[in-house]
């Protein structure tokens, strides 16, 4: 719903991925395996091509 909503206001939306993504390349993280692994025990269901296709986009 928060989405939809966002979307009608012509509010950017961005996934907790895109927010590990944006870390990373900010080098406020030094890798993003971790935090990837982390963010999935604490129960986010990510499919492991998802996972896979994020750490090609910063190198891991």
């Amino acid at each position: 719903m928060a989405r939809r909503c966002a979307a009608s206001l012509s509010i950017p939306v961005i996934g907790t991925l895109d927010i590990v993504l944006a870390a990373k390349k900010n080098n406020f993280i030094a890798k993003a395996r971790p935090v990837i692994e982390d963010i999935t025990k604490a129960g986010l269901y990510l499919s492991d091509k998802v996972i896979d296709t994020v750490l090609q986009k910063v190198g891991e």
